[in-house]
């Protein structure tokens, strides 16, 4: 990855609030394409920041966010199987809605500070990446690192953990980040 191109991806990785309307602001139309949700193992990382042990059964979503009909972002959303039958039961019925439906409209929700995560070749996290994106566009993720951003959204005590990755060359400046 480029220094320019290794620039632009900070810029998304700590740009705050929904990643949804940034996109939107962006490039206009945003249209989200479910790939998965199931009971599905845990990547590294995911048990931890959930606060919950390896192996506890979760709800993993994953979805490709399109600008036009450009694919731009891959998107993890794991949260804990108890929590949907309360306070992220909405999650089950999302269906093709973006996620932030649900995480920036309740005041209640609150939200850890972005961490920005570099996953290399050979990574079960670039693994999954290339898996989705072999669905969407008929190849291996598009670069030797995938690069994003995790968070961790809690409605009372339920932890729901997202994770976005920008697919390389997404280039275009965030508004009102330098």
């Amino acid at each position: 990855m480029t220094p320019a191109a290794r620039q632009s991806v900070r810029r998304w990785q700590r740009a705050p609030g929904s990643l949804t309307q940034r996109l939107f602001a962006w490039g206009g139309e945003v249209r989200v394409q479910r790939l998965l949700q199931a009971v599905a193992p845990l990547l590294p990382g995911e048990a931890s920041d959930l606060g919950v042990p390896p192996g506890t059964r979760c709800l993993v979503r994953e979805v490709v966010l399109h600008v036009g009909d450009a694919p731009v972002v891959w998107a993890r959303s794991v949260a804990p199987h108890s929590a949907l039958h309360g306070p992220w039961k909405a999650l089950v019925g999302l269906g093709q809605r973006p996620l932030a439906a649900l995480l920036f409209v309740d005041r209640s929700v609150r939200r850890t500070p972005l961490v920005a995560e570099w996953h290399g070749r050979g990574s079960p996290w670039h693994h999954r990446a290339s898996d989705a994106w072999q669905q969407v566009a008929g190849g291996h993720w598009p670069g030797p690192v995938v690069a994003g951003r995790s968070s961790v959204f809690s409605r009372g005590e339920a932890p729901l953990r997202v994770f976005e990755a920008f697919v390389p060359g997404i280039s275009a400046p965030v508004r009102g980040l330098t």
